[in-house]
Formats: C-alpha cells, structure tokens, sequence
C-alpha cells in the first residue's frame, strides 16, 4: 500500500492507505500532482511530490546555483587578500630588498629588522629551479601582513627595478624605505654601545632636511670559521675583518612621500638618480653625488654590518647560485675575492677546490677587488 500526506484535514495533516495503482484525481500541476482520493466514507485533498519536474528543472537549477555560489565565494576570498596586503595604511619603516637561496637567513633578518622598527617587508623572491622558495621558511610572516613576497623567480630584474615599482605603490603609504642587501644589518645610535630603534634614531630633528641617508659598511668576514653552522649570523661573525673597518661603500635609507624618484639600473640602485637630498649618517647635506661610495666613512650614528663572505663553505653557495639577477660568478675571481677580506688558510682552500673539483691560487692583494662583493 502507498503512503500519501493529505494536505489538509481539519488543520492537521494524515496519511491515507490507498491501494497500490490506483490513479490520482487531477492533472499534473508542476512541483505537485493535485488531486482527490476516495476511500469508503470520504473524499480527500491530497499531493504528491512530481519527481520528473525535479529531475528536469529543479536539479540543473540547483546545480547553477552552487556554481554561482563556489565562483563569488572565490571572488570574495580572492578580495580579502588583496585587502590584506594593504590591511594597514600607513607604515614608519619599509624594508625592500631581493634575494636568491637565502632560506637559511631570512628568518634571522626579518626578526632583527622588527626588533629595529621594520613594520612593512617586500622581498623578491628570485630563486630558480624550484630550488626553495622564501614562503617555504617565512609564510607565517607572509599570513600576519608583516612580509610580502614579490615571485620573480628567474627573472632578470634587478634592484632598481624593484625599488622603483616597490616605491611606487607604498610611496604614500611608508614613511621611510630601508634600500639594503639581505645581508646586510643596519646599527643606529647617537651614542656608542647604545642602540637605538628607528623611531628613535629618524625622527631626530638631525635628518629633518634629509631625503636620503647614507650608512657605510662595515664588512665582516669568516670570523675564522669554515663552514655553517645554525647560530644566527651576528652570533657566529662577531669582529670586522681586520683590514676592512672603514669601508667606503654605503646604502640607503629613502624618505617616502617623493615625486620624483627614478632609479637607474646599475647607476644608482640604492637612491633615486638626483633629485634627493642626500645626508651623511650624522645628518650632514652631501654636495656630491655618488650612490655608492661616501669617502672618508662615518660611523658615528650607525653603519650596516656587511655580512658578505659568511664562511668557505657558504661563500662555495653563493658562487655557484650567481648573482640575483642572474648573471653568473667566475669561481677563481671569487675565491680571490673571498681571501681578499678574510685571511688565508690551506684549510679553507680546500673546501674551495674540492667543491669546484679544480685548483685555485689566490693573489693577496685586495685592494683588487673591492667593491666586488
């Protein structure tokens, strides 16, 4: 016997026994069959749910629906990321820089920098071959807002490329742009062992007619050490080279807000081609232009820590992954230029020879290769 629900009887609904096969009263009216049914003693208002009209409208309709629903769920999530990356509007400090295979760094840098007042990351990411990549080690950075990583994977762009589209969308938004290397550590202060954060050091009113400020470096080498261990680089490479203390090469840090700042490839990747005003460390107007060099060196309100060669062991990675913009490394000019800055050992050179399978015969004379770091 078939069970159908009675529409209405007295304001509750009933289930009537009707024998199997016997038709429904009525026409076929969409959604539902409408009809009558009769037993012995009375008539009833009865439905019944029309399986067909469901199979052919109702269930494509359906279907249409989550489609629509799956594609704006996206749209909105797809939103609230682009949100995200600007969640914040206005930022003190920025720091903007590029990078290949620093994986075993990057960590290291982005806490020392936060300590320091760093509120606002952009680092391209230039790693090749799916070697790694930098949301491999700092996406948690990545999902608090803190880090935001541009994919230039193998791409030949440089640093001023990237300083320049990186200071287009945040000019307004970061009131100054730290222009460093990722190994490069920044020290500020107005008195000696005294360390200050940058919200303490910038806005004194010593920079106040500054657009850009030069730092020197200060060029740290393998503190003797060969090869790699997991302490953080300002524990394991304590003392300056001790033929390097008074480095005249230097970076910047830029004042947002300007108009007219164009950085030229290989001219002058750290400020804007002359139009800024550019200060010495202790706030002093340089009159000449050079984007790298500032000589004689001042140390006495900060410097940047230059770890550059690390240890044999790591300088043999650097040499074979090449400069980030792709350009390749000579390994004997760069196992010259590593004890140029650091002091000779057999020791050492072998780490070099036997990660290279050749033989190097390194000069001695480093005045050479300066600026080749």
């Amino acid at each position: 016997m078939k069970k159908v629900k009675i529409l209405k009887r007295k304001n509750n609904y009933r289930n009537i026994k009707i024998k199997r096969g016997e038709p429904l009263l009525g026409k076929d009216s969409g959604l539902f069959l409408k009809g009558k049914i009769k037993n012995k003693h009375k008539r009833y208002n009865c439905f019944k749910i029309n399986t067909n009209f469901c199979l052919k409208l109702l269930l494509p309709l359906f279907i249409i629906l989550l489609v629509v629903f799956i594609i704006l769920r996206k749209n909105i999530n797809i939103s609230r990321r682009k949100l995200k990356i600007n969640k914040k509007d206005n930022y003190f400090a920025c720091f903007i820089g590029i990078g290949r295979q620093e994986n075993k760094y990057l960590r290291e840098l982005i806490d020392y920098y936060s300590k320091l007042g760093v509120e606002r990351f952009i680092l391209g990411d230039n790693n090749i071959n799916n070697t790694e990549k930098f949301s491999d080690v700092i996406q948690d950075y990545v999902d608090s807002d803190l880090v935001e990583i541009i994919e230039l994977f193998g791409s030949s762009m440089g640093q001023a490329e990237l300083y320049q589209i990186t200071y287009d969308r945040y000019r307004n938004k970061c009131k100054w742009f730290l222009l460093f290397d990722l190994d490069e550590y920044l020290v500020v202060h107005f008195e000696k062992d005294k360390s200050l954060t940058l919200k303490e050091f910038l806005p004194n009113e010593t920079f106040n007619k500054c657009e850009a400020i030069e730092f020197n470096w200060v060029i740290y080498g393998d503190n003797e050490l060969i090869h790699y261990d997991k302490r953080p680089l300002v524990e394991r490479f304590t003392e300056p080279y001790f033929e390097d203390k008074a480095n005249s090469y230097v970076k910047s840090i830029l004042r947002g807000g300007l108009n007219k700042t164009v950085f030229v490839p290989k001219k002058s990747n750290h400020v804007p081609e002359r139009c800024v005003t550019i200060c010495d460390s202790k706030g002093n107007i340089l009159n000449s232009y050079n984007p790298f060099i500032h000589n004689p060196p001042i140390f006495d309100y900060g410097y940047l820590k230059h770890f550059t060669t690390k240890t044999a062991e790591e300088y043999c990675e650097k040499i074979i992954r090449g400069q980030p913009t792709n350009l390749g490394y000579d390994p004997a000019e760069r196992v010259q230029c590593f004890f140029s800055h650091n002091r000779f050992s057999e020791e050492k050179l072998k780490v070099f020879e036997s990660k290279f399978n050749r033989t190097f015969n390194p000069i001695s004379n480093r005045n050479d290769f300066r600026g080749k770091l």
